[in-house]
């Protein structure tokens, strides 16, 4: 990517990976207890040969990794070696399909070959990517990239060099899987997943892998989409202790448009997704207990969200607090050609998503009467309002205005009552990450954490030692300079009071890209959290 666009660091382009560790030089004080490793995925690589991607979600995935020691920190960066990049790189053009990038078709075809493959079924294993770049999870002493397909890609947690392949598919009946998993007690890992070839027709499945064990994967619960041949577009999903909640939203896949685009015309699955203004957004609230929906129907007006932050049970009724906007066009603003645009450019696509919270009664609805409103506290603007259907149409709080996103809490409080969440935020509803906002739920006060000259990234919740506190620990992120691309630091904040304690700094001799998510793994520990 040309320095023509180094106002937007997502633009990035690395040529040169730092496969070997290399020191950082530490300023300030790391705490002593502080010691695991950091693993970080996200875009590295725009353009293939004359090639370029037209999506961010479309980059050849990057690990970036930072391994923490006696107060001293390495750094170390790898390409994610999956077969669409082994592809791609052989070829020296795109060849592999992405969200919104359509593979470019091999010059030597025949016409003989076109026309058996329109009329073939594609293999998944085949003709999905298996580009990994969201996000990670360590299972044990295994680590894995995670997209939104269902491909994953373990690789070494301690090289970041790229080992086995699995599809889900395989194992369980998903045909796309979030990369935002939810880790229960003991180490079993849930997630949702959606299947367009289920006999019944399209539906969402719950998928439990005991212990984290992929191959003891399976379908806990199955929940039939509403909009029966146009599946919501989902990017996490809510847990708390009896319940799991998809949030079936207005930006949909239009089976039809997979069919005729992705399949036969080699269109990307962008084509697919359509937003439906002014549709309801429908909260289906799945007893853990039975696998079963519960018979309450929830609405709101329409709203996207892609970050679940918490869910959590009190008095009788499911807090679930989230990052959301009316904005069903947000996805448009990871476009290559948006990202180009310079800020003061009018016809720039922004969004600004926030952070907000929904209250859906659990006891007494089909008893209440129609208009009755169950939220009685007097601490938030929620309502939950009964409608003529039986249906509780609900109305959000916005617990902060500004724009907040790729949220984390400290883990131990996941699924139950919680004060603070985290989060990455811009100034002047920007594209770039320049705040690290703590946010108390309960009072509505916010920290910021903020530097003009660089760029941050999702911030990392690790508690301290015997904490008591639920904000007794630091808080890790990344900096990248906005003028420099080859500098990258740790960046090491008190959780109470969000200053800096330490960061560590490192000089690289490629250009360092920015992230998605990431996952701190500390030495010794069994599971992993988040």
């Amino acid at each position: 990517m040309s320095d023509d666009y180094a106002h937007c660091i997502w633009l990035r382009d690395c040529k040169q990976e730092t496969i070997e560790e290399i020191q950082g030089q530490v300023k300030g004080t790391i705490p002593e207890w502080l010691e695991g490793r950091v693993t970080r995925n996200g875009p590295g690589k725009l353009q293939v040969g004359d090639t370029q991607y037209n999506h961010l979600f479309d980059a050849l995935a990057m690990l970036h990794q930072f391994n923490i020691s006696r107060g001293e920190v390495t750094y170390r960066s790898r390409f994610l070696e999956s077969d669409t990049y082994l592809r791609n790189m052989k070829a020296n053009r795109i060849v592999v399909t992405e969200f919104g990038t359509a593979g470019y078709p091999d010059p030597c075809i025949t016409l003989y070959q076109k026309f058996k493959n329109f009329f073939s079924i594609p293999s998944p294993d085949k003709s999905m990517s298996d580009n990994c770049l969201v996000s990670v999870c360590q299972v044990k002493d295994e680590m894995f990239a995670l997209t939104e397909n269902a491909f994953i890609r373990k690789f070494d947690p301690k090289t970041l060099k790229t080992l086995d392949k699995v599809l889900l598919t395989n194992y369980v009946a998903v045909n796309l899987a979030t990369a935002h998993p939810h880790i229960g007690n003991g180490g079993n890992i849930y997630n949702m997943g959606s299947s367009i070839t289920n006999i019944s027709g399209p539906c969402y499945n719950v998928i439990e892998m005991p212990m984290g064990k992929i191959e003891n994967a399976k379908v806990v619960a199955t929940v039939p989409c509403l909009r029966r041949m146009s599946p919501s577009y989902f990017h996490s999903f809510g847990i708390s202790e009896n319940y799991w909640v998809l949030i079936e939203q207005p930006l949909v896949f239009r089976v039809s448009k997979i069919v005729r685009g992705t399949v036969l015309s080699n269109k990307p699955p962008s084509n697919a997704l359509e937003w439906l203004p002014g549709e309801k957004t429908h909260f289906r609230v799945i007893s853990r207990a039975t696998g079963k929906l519960i018979p309450t129907r929830y609405t709101a007006d329409s709203f996207v969200a892609f970050h679940h932050i918490n869910m959590f049970e009190e008095n009788g009724q499911l807090i679930m607090d989230l990052c959301g906007t009316e904005d069903g066009e947000s996805l448009n603003m990871f476009y290559v050609n948006n990202l180009k645009k310079l800020p003061n450019d009018s016809t720039r696509v922004l969004f600004n998503t926030n952070m907000r919270r929904y209250i859906l009664p659990l006891d007494g609805v089909i008893q209440a009467s129609v208009g009755h409103n169950f939220i009685k506290r007097t601490d938030t603007s929620c309502t939950a309002v009964k409608q003529s259907d039986g249906s509780v149409h609900c109305t959000t709080q916005i617990l902060y205005p500004e724009f907040f996103e790729v949220p984390r809490i400290n883990y131990k409080r996941n699924g139950k009552s919680y004060r603070y969440a985290y989060g990455a935020s811009t100034k002047g509803n920007d594209l770039i990450f320049e705040r690290i906002v703590k946010v108390d739920v309960k009072t509505g006060q916010a920290s910021v954490f903020t530097e003009n000259e660089f760029t941050i990234a999702e911030p990392i919740f690790v508690a301290a030692p015997g904490a008591v506190e639920e904000d007794d620990g630091v808080i890790l992120s990344t900096l990248l300079n906005k003028a420099n691309p080859l500098y990258v630091a740790l960046l090491v904040l008190n959780a109470k009071d969000m200053k800096e304690l330490a960061r560590v700094e490192f000089h690289t001799k490629g250009a360092v890209t920015p992230t998605f998510h990431g996952q701190y793994v500390a030495v010794g520990e069994i599971f992993h959290t988040y």
